[in-house]
C-alpha cells in the first residue's frame, strides 16, 4: 500500500518552495522554483505555473519519488491570492485536496503554531497579520512597492540608494554605504546606477537584493546603514502594534514575530522592532520556530488528520536544517 504523503508550498515574491512529508512527520524532499506573485501582470499565470512545476519536480526528485506521485493534501501559502491563483494551484498540484491560503497564515503559524498572535512578513514586500482567540483576523500593510511595503527589502534598498544620492549632493554627510551599494550592483558611479534603474534593466527583485549589502554594512558599523535598518524595524514594529490593537490583544501576552528574508538582517532592525512592540503592548517578541514552507507542511499534515503538537513541531525544527531551511 503506497504511503500517504502531503506537500507544503510557500509561494513568495521571488521564490516558490515545495516540501514533501509523510504522515509520520518525516520531511522527504524540497524543491525550489521562481516567483509566485504578480499574477495579474503580463505573463503572471504562466510564471506561476512554471514556478509550481519546477518546485514540485524538484521536491519529487529530492525525495526520490516518481513523477506521478499523488498527495493526500497540498497546502499552499501564497503571497498573492484570488480565484486565478487557486485555479492554477489546483490544476498544477497532484493532490486529493488542495488548500490555498494567504502566506500570512503560514507565517503566523511559524510564530504561534496556530495560537493567537501576530506576525510581520518582510521579504521583497511587507505586511502584518494577526488572529485573536475568537478567530478574528486583521492585517496592516501589504500595499505594494509603490504605495507601501515599509521595512521590506525593497524599501531598505531604496532608502540606502536615496541616502547615497543625498550624500552625493551634499545634503547629508558622506557615507561609505555608497561604495557598498555601487559594488553590489557592479557599477562605478551613482550616475551609472541611475541609468540602470531608469532604463528598467534592474528588476524589483534585483533592487531589493541590495538590502543584504545594507545589512552587511551595518554589521561593520556603517552608521547610515544602521539607521536605515533601525527605521525599518520601527516601521514593522508599528505594523505589529496596530494589528494587535485592531484585535484587542495589545494587553495580552501573545506572541509576535518577524519572518521573511529581512528577518536575517542585523541587530539594529531587531532591536528597533522589539522596542516598538514592547513600548505599546504586552506581547512577547519571539523568533519564528521554523520557515514558512515547514509551517505549510505542518498545516497540510493537520488537514490530513495529524494532530499539531509539540512532538511534530520539535521534529520539524530538528529536520529542517537538513534541507537548508534555517
Amino acid at each position: 500500500m503506497p504511503q500517504t504523503l502531503v506537500m507544503g508550498i510557500d509561494g513568495g515574491q521571488s521564490t516558490t518552495r515545495a516540501l514533501i512529508a509523510d504522515m509520520e512527520g518525516n520531511l522527504l524532499g524540497l524543491g525550489v522554483g521562481g516567483a509566485s506573485n504578480h499574477i495579474h501582470e503580463p505573463g503572471g499565470p504562466e510564471r506561476l505555473r512554471q514556478s509550481l512545476r519546477t518546485a514540485l519536480n524538484g521536491a519529487l526528485q529530492s525525495a526520490s519519488l516518481p513523477a506521478d506521485t499523488r498527495f493526500a493534501v497540498a497546502l499552499c501559502g501564497m503571497t498573492g491570492g484570488g480565484p486565478l491563483v487557486e485555479q492554477i494551484c489546483r490544476q498544477e498540484l497532484p493532490a486529493e485536496k488542495v488548500v490555498v491560503t494567504h502566506d500570512t497564515r503560514t507565517a503566523l503559524y511559524c510564530v504561534t503554531q496556530g495560537r493567537p498572535g501576530a506576525v510581520v512578513i518582510a521579504g521583497a514586500g511587507s505586511v502584518a497579520f494577526g488572529m485573536n482567540e475568537d478567530g478574528e483576523i486583521a492585517s496592516v500593510g501589504g500595499w505594494g512597492y509603490l504605495m507601501g511595503d515599509e521595512g521590506s527589502a525593497y524599501w531598505i534598498a531604496l532608502q540606502a540608494i536615496n541616502a547615497c544620492t543625498r550624500a552625493e549632493d551634499g545634503r547629508i554627510p558622506p557615507t561609505w554605504l555608497k561604495r557598498v551599494i555601487l559594488e553590489h550592483f557592479g557599477v562605478e558611479s551613482l550616475s551609472a546606477l541611475h541609468r540602470l534603474i531608469y532604463s528598467e534593466q534592474l528588476s524589483r527583485g534585483q533592487l531589493a537584493s541590495a538590502a543584504q549589502a545594507v545589512s552587511d554594512a551595518a554589521k561593520l558599523g556603517e552608521r547610515t546603514a544602521m539607521r536605515i535598518l533601525s527605521n525599518a524595524g520601527k516601521e514593522m514594529g508599528l505594523m505589529a502594534v496596530v494589528v494587535l490593537r485592531k484585535l484587542g490583544m495589545q494587553h495580552h501576552r501573545v506572541r509576535v514575530g518577524l519572518v521573511g528574508g529581512v528577518a536575517r538582517a542585523t541587530a539594529p532592525l531587531h532591536e528597533a522592532f522589539r522596542a516598538r512592540v514592547h513600548r505599546s503592548t504586552k506581547a512577547e517578541v519571539v523568533k519564528p520556530r521554523f520557515p514558512m514552507v515547514v509551517a505549510a507542511v505542518c498545516m497540510a499534515l493537520e488537514q490530513a488528520g495529524m494532530t499539531g503538537d509539540e512532538r511534530l513541531w520539535r521534529g520539524m525544527e530538528e529536520q529542517a536544517p537538513r534541507f537548508g531551511l534555517l
